[in-house]
């Protein structure tokens, strides 16, 4: 969202809902999870982090696709020419 959305009539409005709504969405949520976190146990919530910590990071590698290989897409290296009036000799 740029400023300019602010200012512009026809998506200002929709700009401004977008400010105060997605703050006031992120409160909730973490006011929610906090709620949900504290009536756990602790050693439940410490495996937990520990089972979905491996979990992201596989989704995230997945997300990300083939890695490339480094030397595989890069050409031949160039042969070294010497000065053209030192060929004859």
């Amino acid at each position: 969202m740029r400023f300019s959305d602010l200012i512009d009539p026809r998506r200002g409005p929709e700009a401004l809902v977008r400010l105060a709504l997605y703050p006031l969405i992120v409160l909730v949520v973490f006011a929610a999870l906090s709620e949900i976190l504290s009536q756990l146990p602790p050693l439940l919530v410490f495996l937990a982090f520990i089972f979905l910590s491996p979990v992201a990071y596989l989704i995230r590698k997945a997300r990300r696709g083939r890695t490339e290989r480094q030397g595989a897409r890069r050409g031949a290296e160039r042969t070294p020419l010497l000065p053209h009036n030192e060929e004859d000799q």
